[in-house]
């Protein structure tokens, strides 16, 4: 799994280690599960602040939210781009454009989103457009956070930890004096293609091997509401005094799932024993990822409203505490949509009314019959039927050219 293997001493201390690796160590009382947990919750209220309040209301607005994430994990830039874009987005003027003329006003205003271009470019309305980016940017900030505390919290506790094992048995486990190597990984994606069977060898995850296989233990944590999981695996130091630790992180309301390899038909590719399973992070049912890469493998969408799948807490307005909550008032529409008799219609204009078969009609057109009359004709309010609509002759004009 691109982890180095461990000797039996070794495995030892990872397993001492991984004991009780979210014990605050000497100086690290702000390490504790608790803390942990209040900033992996921050997910999840991210996606329900101020910050995503313009997608909120458009469910057809989450798949783009979840794209631009997903862009911004891997652009260097995307940190300057987002502080560029709070300083400025009171200037920006959105009325009447389209997501493209918002990319150009702010390249106009020195701040470069070619790189999100391809998303922000589809989107029709700017106001949307600005929407996505404010909100990916929340979003993206937030679950870069959270892994640098996770990975803080384990470096502080480990070397303590290690030190420990050293003083009781210098012999057989070094001591931490070198650098802790952290490798944060991603284990939203399933290794192997559950269709194919065949697994991908570039996605490392967390792998756990029956007693005996020399392979670094895990230890799973787990959210207080029952959704959300940090998992680790610890090497002990090695002779240069240096210690790795491989970490996953399922923000709620993600769970976890061990897999097995042996159900797969490449499980070879990646380990030995294929009795070993791997470390998954899993959306609650009834949702899906928003995408496949960066922070969108982190928001699960819920499959019926297009909505953010919620952390399983009764609320009011969720007195279940299902993950994907039909809302009170009904699904919600699309934008520019509104519901009539439970199902979304276009929304329309000023002067027009909605007819009954979901069109949108000039008052002035609408027949009683709820047809709406072509040019050329007109309602007759006795028939409700539509009919040529009668030509008007100036008066004064000679007989001939009436």
């Amino acid at each position: 799994m691109g982890m180095p293997r461990l000797t039996a001493a070794k495995v030892s201390a990872a397993i001492l280690a991984a004991a009780i690796i979210f014990s605050p160590g000497p100086g690290r009382a702000d390490c504790s599960p608790s803390d942990l947990w209040n900033a992996l919750e921050g997910t999840f209220n991210t996606i329900d602040s101020t910050e995503c309040a313009g997608v909120d209301a458009d469910p057809a607005l989450w798949a783009p939210v979840g794209a631009a994430a997903g862009i911004m994990a891997g652009v260097s830039q995307s940190q300057q781009f987002c502080q560029q874009l709070n300083n400025i987005a009171n200037q920006l003027s959105t009325a009447g454009q389209d997501g493209n003329s918002l990319v150009t006003q702010l390249g106009n205003l020195g701040v470069d989103a070619s790189f999100l271009s391809s998303v922000l470019s589809v989107v029709s309305s700017a106001a949307d457009a600005l929407a996505i980016a404010q909100c990916a940017c929340a979003l993206s900030n937030n679950i870069t956070q959270i892994v640098g505390d996770v990975g803080d919290c384990i470096e502080g506790a480990i070397c303590d930890l290690q030190n420990l094992a050293n003083d009781i048995d210098p012999s057989a486990f070094p001591a931490c004096t070198g650098k802790i190597i952290q490798y944060p990984t991603d284990c939203t994606q399933n290794p192997c293609d559950p269709k194919t069977g065949v697994c991908n060898p570039n996605l490392v995850t967390l792998t756990q091997c029956p007693s005996g296989d020399d392979t670094p233990p895990v230890t799973v944590v787990t959210g207080p509401n029952g959704s959300g999981a940090i998992g680790s695996a610890t090497n002990g130091a090695d002779q240069n005094g240096d210690i790795i630790v491989q970490q996953c992180v399922c923000p709620p309301p993600m769970t976890y799932q061990w897999v097995p390899w042996g159900q797969y038909s490449g499980w070879s590719q990646v380990v030995i024993d294929g009795n070993c399973s791997f470390f998954l992070c899993v959306c609650p049912q009834g949702s899906s990822p928003a995408g496949t890469t960066g922070e969108a493998q982190y928001v699960c969408i819920c499959q019926n409203t297009g909505q953010p799948a919620q952390p399983p807490i009764k609320t009011t307005t969720n007195p279940e505490g299902l993950p994907c909550p039909v809302p009170l008032t009904g699904l919600p529409c699309p934008q520019g949509q509104t519901r009539v008799n439970g199902q979304c219609e276009p929304q329309c204009a000023s002067g027009q009314i909605l007819l009954a078969n979901g069109t949108c009609c000039d008052r002035s057109q609408a027949s009683s019959c709820g047809t709406c009359c072509p040019s050329g004709q007109s309602p007759d309010p006795a028939t409700g039927n539509c009919v040529p609509t009668p030509r008007i002759r100036g008066p004064g004009l000679p007989h001939n050219l009436r």
